[in-house]
């Protein structure tokens, strides 16, 4: 089955242009489709095939020559877990999905209402009272079909996270409460996992990396027994334009760990106040 569908691929793979006018060997989505119709076959596995021959999915090609062929078949075989999904977690989400991420894990229990509308990508007014989770789900099958979803309409807690996030490469904590995160974190250590961690208020936020055995959240947010529930956002409120800024800042650190590239989040506190555009790297996090 694997060499009729590399056969097929090949077949209906064509020359194309990048802006540049550098040339690859492109493959559309519907041909794609066809094959997948055609053999019974995952299209996430279609789509790994396709990368491993050289054959780059045409809506992925203004990732490149950013990322290499190799880079993308990395971020297709990554399997990556987001927990919240609210203005933060929404737009994570969205981007790791059109990068090419092929495997997320979406984790959050709330649905959305009037409130999250100033600047949750994935909050419309048609789907106020739904869940989070089933939205994002929907989403992300719009925007890259190969992706395999894996979406959870309740909380994680300290029971059911081991067991949620033991098969992903990473965590993207883009919870709203303080006391979530250090259970979130426990979880991670407990599994060896990386944890891309941001928060937001106003028009400031941070994001830091947290690796298991390197460094804590309790630099940050000092002894979780002692630290609030909610950070200063519940007084400074959050704004679109943030959450989208801080979300790009956790997505650019997950396609580095998944690179394997270097981080300048790693043992950093990044900063940034949207208000005067200045950004900090405070270290020793």
């Amino acid at each position: 089955m694997r060499e009729k569908i590399r056969t097929l691929l090949k077949d209906c793979s064509e020359e194309k242009q990048r802006p540049d006018g550098s040339v690859y060997h492109g493959i559309s989505l519907i041909k794609e489709l066809e094959i997948a119709q055609r053999t019974g076959a995952e299209l996430y596995d279609i789509e790994g095939l396709a990368l491993a021959c050289g054959i780059t999915p045409i809506r992925f090609s203004r990732n490149q020559r950013f990322l290499s062929l190799r880079d993308q078949q990395k971020l297709h075989r990554a399997s990556v877990a987001v927990i919240g999904l609210g203005g933060l977690g929404g737009a994570v989400t969205e981007l790791l999905a059109r990068l090419g991420v092929g495997n997320l894990t979406l984790i959050d229990g709330d649905v959305f209402d009037e409130t999250n509308l100033n600047r949750q990508q994935l909050c419309t007014t048609s789907n106020l009272g739904t869940s989070k989770a089933e939205v994002a789900t929907t989403r992300v099958g719009q925007l890259n079909p190969a992706t395999r979803i894996t979406g959870h309409a309740f909380f994680l807690n300290q029971e059911n996270g081991p067991e949620l996030l033991a098969t992903v490469d990473c965590v993207i904590d883009c919870l709203d409460t303080i006391t979530d995160r250090f259970v979130l974190e426990k979880i991670c250590k407990g599994l060896n996992i990386p944890m891309v961690s941001a928060a937001i208020a106003g028009c400031s936020g941070q994001a830091t990396l947290i690796e298991p055995g390197k460094n804590s959240l309790k630099t940050v947010y000092g002894d979780p027994e002692k630290a609030p529930q909610r950070g200063v956002e519940a007084s400074l409120g959050t704004l679109a334009y943030t959450a989208a800024f801080m979300a790009s800042i956790e997505c650019a650190e997950v396609v580095n760990i998944i690179l394997g590239k270097k981080s300048c989040l790693r043992g950093n506190l990044l900063f940034a106040d949207l208000s005067d555009y200045s950004v900090q790297h405070i270290r020793g996090v």
